[in-house]
């Protein structure tokens, strides 16, 4: 009976807790609102051009009415992006309280190690306030060179300051980003975390999660996801002067400095522009004046926390909705006026509908219809993507109980999401949807999965199109599919962005034959590396040779550092070949120096270089293994992905015993040896036409027809170089090879041609990288 009795007691106090991290409700007319206004705001809502996900009406502190558009829902997560901002500087708020810094200190004395060489007076007077307030002083807005670089603090530090701080408002989220590095800085701790007991615990917020830069700082400025009423709390905080259940979390003074304008944004514009906007009332500390003498918290695509002091109120928004001043306009023609001074005469009509409007929100799903004939015939079928870049590979469709299964695959991963006949289908996935700073380093890299919903329609019989909502991000996709013959036409469009792509039916063949392509010469000149890298982004390539005594290294390991994915071979060279060009050996080697120092240019007799071969002289073998061991201690050091070796002009294997001790020096490196027994040790046999004598169209047909040549179960390799066809590969040649710049620019050709990746689909060839089918020897 005890044990039963503590069970009750310990489920109560639980119960109790649980909802006491809930926000008190109430009905509108017991709160002095008019349930009709608010009708009024959500009649208008659903006849707006705009996309409510969301809403939240608090007064006297509880909540009202509240709403969300099916399939978003009240506990999920929603994108707030710069909303984000007002959560930064509440956090600078309790460091300031904690006296662990002031909004007057300078910024440079944070971040002694990551200063330029010359600081600017500006810079020197930058303050915490001026980042506050958006008066950095930098123009136009860092965001994006910042937040696409390895360092964001060292970056902005080194962003020229050409207004003097605290004078002229300039929209700069990078500026937020360090008001949470210098957070970070002081306190040891990213915000999310120090914000934790100071401010997410006390108002009961859970299961948030805020992006961070390529370092561990969090980014401040936009990245954070929680939920709505989430929202409504953090608003009525700052409606309550930074008290929460009675305790003052944060201190009134803070809330009031950070509530208040400290800089108009535009001074000179016109009264009557002023009195329609709600972005030209001021700027506070992270947050916006409003008309209605509020202010409120702002994210892109409208994401609001509107606070009202005057009605004792707080709005919360999330939408869609690119034109924000026709959605916050809502607001104070439907809701403003619903805010009465005294409470209200019950209205038990007006407020049935009121619950019930809100009960029944919900976003349009695709309409379900009978669906096409096609359904049968592409189930199960996959078709290749002719691209110029690798972000999609192939699509995929499997019907199957009112259900699309669509398959996206990248260079990477394939994506296998579910999309419902005329109603949502819920799932997780770890594709990456529409995002406003899509490009900045690291971003989103802490989310394992995004919550989705999918439905789709045919518009007619060849026409399938599906509908893909991210709901916990205001984002949508929709991806139409017109399939003709073995064509589809492929359309991804979200609100950032319209895509077009072609699609051919890829042919599957149960053991289809697997082709490398090759890129060789690496390092050689900056025209060979944009060529390499080009055809891997662009085009067929699979794996890169890279040669590391070549003068042109250092850039090709930053390329191959920016493209991670690629496959990356050391081109072991003891020749340097060029005549206009030359590189040396990396160790002291003197038989395979000529009289300069330089490598020869030949490896085997050539009658145009005379005793310029490595054959015709006294080369040891001694010589090339110390040489060989120096080239792969360098391309590890800083290529460490590195996964096999590949002989430049035949280096590995020109005598018995050169290939003898090449296999052995790799294995001792853990690395493959490609280019001495490639058919016998890892079944890969060598592919290849007759380049000479032929137009660029001609090679790219000759190419095509090698294809056919390949078979089934079979493993190939295709070797070739890249280059551009320009006044840097002109003036690289040697006697007997003088057209490098046209010959390597068709090979360009050849390798990011929608004629040859067509052929490739079409055929059913699966392209492979050296390191998908070697296994290194231990």
């Amino acid at each position: 009976m005890m044990k039963k009795t503590f069970l009750l007691l310990f489920l109560s106090v639980y119960v109790f807790a649980q909802k006491n991290t809930s926000l008190p409700r109430s009905t509108p007319e017991a709160e002095g609102v008019s349930s009709e206004g608010i009708i009024q705001f959500l009649e208008a809502a659903g006849k707006s051009k705009l996309e409510f996900h969301s809403y939240m009406i608090l007064r006297h502190g509880k909540v009202v009415a509240e709403g969300w558009w099916n399939p978003y829902r009240a506990d999920l997560k929603h994108t707030m992006y710069s909303c984000s901002k007002s959560f930064t500087a509440t956090a600078v708020g309790f460091a300031v309280a904690e006296k662990r810094l002031t909004v007057d200190d300078k910024v440079i004395s944070f971040f002694p190690d990551d200063l330029p060489k010359t600081i600017s007076a500006n810079l020197a007077e930058l303050r915490v306030k001026d980042l506050l307030s958006m008066s950095a002083g930098q123009a136009p807005d860092p965001t994006g060179p910042v937040a696409i670089s390895d360092n964001w603090v060292k970056t902005f530090l080194s962003t020229p300051i050409v207004n003097k701080p605290g004078t002229k408002f300039l929209y700069n989220s990078v500026a937020t980003y360090m008001l949470s590095a210098i957070v970070q800085k002081v306190t040891g701790d990213k915000i999310v975390d120090y914000l934790k007991p100071r401010l997410f615990d006390p108002l009961g917020i859970e299961g948030i999660d805020w992006e961070v830069d390529p370092h561990g700082i969090n980014t401040g400025g936009w990245g954070l996801r929680l939920k709505t009423e989430d929202m409504a709390k953090f608003g009525q905080m700052f409606l309550q002067k930074g008290k929460w259940k009675g305790k003052q979390i944060l201190p009134a003074a803070w809330v009031e400095e950070a509530s208040t304008m400290k800089i108009m944004q535009d001074p000179d514009a016109p009264q009557a522009k002023k009195d329609s906007s709600d972005w030209l009332q001021g700027y506070c500390y992270q947050m916006w004046r409003c008309r209605n003498n509020a202010y409120r918290g702002d994210g892109a695509n409208g994401q609001f926390i509107i606070v009202m002091p005057d009605q004792d109120a707080v709005v919360l928004l999330t939408a869609e909705a690119p034109d924000m001043q026709s959605e916050i306009n809502l607001v104070w023609k439907y809701i403003l006026p619903a805010f009465k001074p005294e409470k209200l005469p019950a209205n038990a009509k007006a407020l049935a509908v009121l619950k019930e409007k809100s009960k029944q929100l919900a976003l349009p799903i695709p309409q379900k219809n009978a669906g096409s004939a096609l359904e049968s015939k592409i189930s199960g079928r996959t078709f290749g993507v002719i691209a110029k870049d690798k972000s999609l590979a192939s699509v995929g469709f499997e019907f199957k109980n009112n259900i699309c299964y669509l398959s996206l695959e990248t260079d990477s991963v394939t994506h296998r999401i579910p999309f419902g006949a005329g109603k949502w289908e819920y799932s997780e996935t770890t594709k990456f949807g529409p995002y406003l700073v899509a490009r900045a380093k690291a971003n989103r890299s802490y989310i394992p999965t995004f919550k989705v919903a999918g439905s789709y329609t045919w518009n007619g019989d060849d026409n399938l199109e599906l509908t893909l909502r991210y709901i916990e991000s205001p984002h949508t996709e929709t991806l139409k599919f017109a399939f003709n013959g073995d064509n589809v036409g492929i359309e991804i469009a979200s609100i950032f962005s319209k895509i077009n792509k072609k699609g051919v039916l890829r042919n599957t063949i149960s053991n289809a034959p697997k082709l490398i392509v090759r890129g060789d010469d690496m390092g050689y000149s900056h025209s060979g590396n944009e060529a390499l890298i080009k055809c891997y982004k662009e085009g067929i390539e699979t794996s890169i040779e890279v040669i590391a005594p070549s003068p042109w290294f250092p850039e090709a390991v930053k390329l191959l550092d920016q493209n991670k994915s690629i496959d990356a071979g050391l081109h072991f060279a003891i020749t340097s070949e060029w005549d206009n060009v030359k590189w040396r050996p990396l160790t002291d080697a003197p038989s395979l120096r000529d009289k300069d120092g330089y490598f020869y240019p030949m490896l085997f007799h050539n009658n145009n270089y005379l005793q310029q071969a490595v054959m015709d002289n006294a080369w040891k073998l001694a010589d090339i293994e110390k040489e060989l061991r120096a080239q792969i201690q360098l391309a590890l050091k800083y290529i460490p992905r590195l996964s096999h070796i590949s002989g430049h002009m035949g280096s590995v294997a020109f005598t018995p015993e050169v290939k003898e001790m090449a296999k052995r020096v790799a294995k001792e490196y853990n690395l493959a040896l490609v280019d001495a027994d490639s058919q016998k040790d890892f079944g890969i046999s060598y592919t290849g036409f007759d380049f000479r004598n032929k137009t660029t169209a001609e090679r790219i047909d000759a190419f095509i027809s090698m294809l056919d040549k390949l078979e089934e179960g079979k493993t190939y390799v295709y070797v070739e170089h890249p280059g551009l066809d320009n006044d840097e590969l002109k003036a690289i040649h040697h006697i007997g090879y003088e057209d490098v710049a046209q010959g390597r620019q068709d090979v360009t050709h050849i390798f990011t041609s929608d004629k040859v990746k067509e052929a490739i689909e079409r055929k059913g060839i699966k392209l492979v990288s050296y390191k998908e089918v070697i296994q290194p020897k231990k």
